[in-house]
């Protein structure tokens, strides 16, 4: 019998998510094999010709460090925030497999045999390998790739009901090409966290408008200066779809949770967000889309082009506001799909095409631990160290298998290879991370789940918490002590958790990245807007409570005066409408500014006005300060002049905007109209009339 052949590190699927892990090995001179079975979800889009789209991660955050330096250096010095589309980001796939095209072996693994000092990897072909380390990124599996591949969305829909049961960023995708040719959308649904891509933003320093993506504006590690304010400024703007209808409608009537309750996520998600010790945590679904405003100031001038490129417009909650989608609760929605109906007690509809949901479960082939086969390995998100690394197997790594809320998956991928990089070859730092991993499992579990019941999104995390993760345990993080100017502190506390943030410097320093970091910042003012936005809530925060404090009222009332106040999410709500500058207007920084400096100075003002007049003087300083932001922020969403965050439902029925709809679907059925009868898939052409196997 022929010898398996040895290695030092086996990678099992790979692709693109190990190719930061594949450049340190080289660098480090190890021997490796990628087996893979050469059908990545990427290629087969490709192929089917349902790849244009755009990603939900941007350029910074679904490009890893190296490429991003290589860019920005051929652009002369540019690399403006944007999102790539999918056959721009496959390119880059396809560069690398063939830069390492001599390290694939093509084939299936079957099954693993893990030892404590290697383990020996069988394929269906009957090669087998012996690999001291065994990396394993072979990705989900999911229906929804079978409806993006299969599924071939053209004018024949037009008109046409079709049932969707998952909500997700693919399932919005399709959702989007099926308004755009004309479908009647039911979506059933537990409700979602929906968050605009990218934001239009206007700046005092200068003329015109800039682009931020969702990804680069989480500043993070704001956290670290107080739990509590980042959470309120974090969350003020997805709370608007998950707060309780009644209580958003205290505030703000015009919220998507009031106009549209079926869109509120179910309760139990904001009752463990306010328990976390962390300010977000883990396990929570959202999506990412275009609003329709956003997307005509970015795509508008060269509308057809875009399309062309796969821009496409997936408002959903403009979407629902209009019509085009209709909600169904899926805790009360039965679907009959022997007579294809969906019934909840009030209504029932004939459909005539339904695309299923299911959850993502790894991919992993059987791991027989100790080369036992009836021991065999079971994947477990909150089991396993950053997704990692299992306490029960040997030098065995999953990479690929922590998902992001908000986006940024490469830069996770970059981070779990470099992680493993180290286990792999630091016998020491392996060593001390297997001594106390038990803990190390439990610590996390306790920050990031809130004593929350497991579930199946467990391992959906927000990048950027994940990647400080990952630093630390790497012992790449910057630190508050290193701090030398206020660049150096506005860096620290607001450029964004990206992989290549971690890199400027120290063991796995790209050359280059400090110029990229400095560009990327000066395109941003260095956060100063950034800053200022966030500095808003701790100080509303104070206003409201120094006016609960000092108001006319017996002592004991303030305490639970306070406690209410805590539990209803009044500043994330009132700031959350006072949200970005809706026009480049230099009427719109003044009347920013006669909201924003009095409340930074709050604490000076209060602090004269009780010396002077005493508690009453104080009082009604901070309820006249209150009451005048407060009436300020609702003049300014009146009059058009600043918007939400998210899921601003004032500007989803603007009337230019509804114009620009008509305009774009237009374009749109132009762009992807058919010349041919619609190309659905034999598989998936039957299952439309009894059940298909889709999303």
């Amino acid at each position: 019998m022929k010898q398996p052949r040895t290695v030092d590190v086996l990678i099992i699927g790979g692709g693109f998510t190990t190719m930061p892990l594949v450049r340190e090995l080289e660098r480090s001179g190890l021997s490796y094999v990628i087996v893979t079975d050469g059908q990545p979800i990427w290629k087969q889009l490709e192929a089917e010709g349902t790849n244009g789209f755009d990603l939900v991660s941007s350029i910074h955050s679904s490009t890893y460090s190296y490429e991003l330096v290589e860019m920005f250096r051929a652009q002369n010095g540019e690399l403006p925030d944007r999102y790539p589309t999918a056959s721009e980001y496959y390119a880059v796939h396809k560069k690398y497999a063939a830069r390492y095209a001599d390290h694939i072996h093509r084939g299936h693994v079957e099954q693993v045999f893990n030892y404590p000092d290697h383990s020996r990897v069988c394929l269906a072909s009957g090669k087998e390998f012996r690999a001291r380390h065994l990396v394993v990124a072979t990705a989900f599996k999911r229906k929804i790739h079978e409806a993006l591949k299969q599924v071939k969305i053209d004018e024949s829909f037009a008109g046409k009901t079709v049932a969707v049961t998952s909500t997700g960023d693919s399932s919005n995708l399709l959702i989007a090409r099926l308004v755009g040719f004309g479908a009647r959308v039911h979506l059933v649904t537990r409700g979602f966290i929906a968050l605009d891509k990218l934001f239009t933003i206007y700046s005092p320093l200068e003329k015109g408008v800039r682009f931020v993506s969702l990804d680069q504006s989480e500043c993070q590690n704001v956290a670290e200066i107080s739990k509590w304010s980042y959470r309120a400024f974090i969350t003020g703007g997805y709370l608007n779809g998950m707060i309780h209808p009644r209580i958003a409608a205290l505030l703000d009537r015009d919220s998507m949770a009031v106009r549209h309750p079926l869109a509120s996520r179910p309760r139990d998600d904001i009752r463990f967000v306010f328990k976390a010790k962390t300010p977000i945590e883990n396990g929570h679904i959202a999506i990412k889309y275009w609003p329709v405003d956003t997307y005509q100031t970015f795509c508008g001038d060269q509308l057809e082009q875009r399309v062309r490129d796969g821009y496409l417009l997936n408002d959903l909650p403009f979407f629902i506001e209009h019509g085009q989608v209709e909600l169904w609760d899926k805790d009360l929605t039965e679907i009959d799909r022997k007579s294809m109906t969906l019934s909840d007690g009030e209504r029932k509809l004939n459909y005539d095409f339904v695309i299923d949901g299911d959850h993502e479960v790894p991919a992993i082939p059987a791991i027989h631990i100790d080369g036992n086969t009836d021991n065999q390995f079971s994947y477990s998100y909150r089991d396993t160290y950053l997704g990692v690394v299992a306490p029960e197997l040997h030098n065995v790594y999953t990479v690929g298998f922590t998902r992001p809320t908000t986006g940024g998956l490469n830069n996770m991928s970059e981070m779990q290879s470099l992680f493993v990089h180290r286990m792999i070859t630091d016998d020491e730092y392996r060593a001390r991370i297997q001594s106390d991993l038990p803990d190390r499992i439990r610590e996390y579990n306790s920050r990031f789940y809130a004593r929350r019941p497991p579930k199946t999104s467990d391992h959906l995390v927000y990048y950027g918490n994940y990647t400080d993760e990952v630093a630390r345990a790497l012992e790449i993080r910057p630190r508050l002590r290193d701090v030398r100017s206020l660049y150096d502190l506005r860096k620290y506390l607001f450029f964004p958790n990206n992989a290549f943030y971690y890199r400027e410097k120290g063991r796995y320093k790209v050359d280059g990245v400090d110029e990229l970091i400095r560009h990327i910042s000066q395109r941003s003012h260095d956060y100063s807007v950034l800053m200022l936005l966030w500095l808003k809530y701790p100080f509303f925060e104070l206003l409201a409570l120094g006016t609960i404090l000092f108001a006319p009222v017996p002592w004991w009332i303030k305490p639970f005066a306070m406690i209410a106040h805590n539990r209803l999410p009044f500043t994330a709500l009132l700031l959350g409408k006072m949200g970005i500058p809706s026009r480049d207007s230099a009427l719109i920084y003044a009347y920013r500014k006669l909201i924003v400096y009095p409340v930074l100075a709050y604490p000076l003002l209060a602090g004269m006005a009780f010396a002077l007049g005493g508690a009453s003087a104080a009082f009604w300083l901070s309820a006249g300060l209150l009451g005048f932001g407060y009436a300020m922020v609702n003049l300014g969403v009146a009059l058009g002049w600043n918007r939400k965050f998210f899921c601003d439902m004032r500007s989803k029925r603007d009337p230019a905007n509804l114009r620009f709809f008509e305009r774009y679907l237009e374009v749109f059925r132009r762009v992807y109209r058919s010349d041919t009868k619609p190309r659905v898939k034999a598989k998936a052409r039957a299952s439309s009339r009894r059940e298909t196997t889709a999303a």
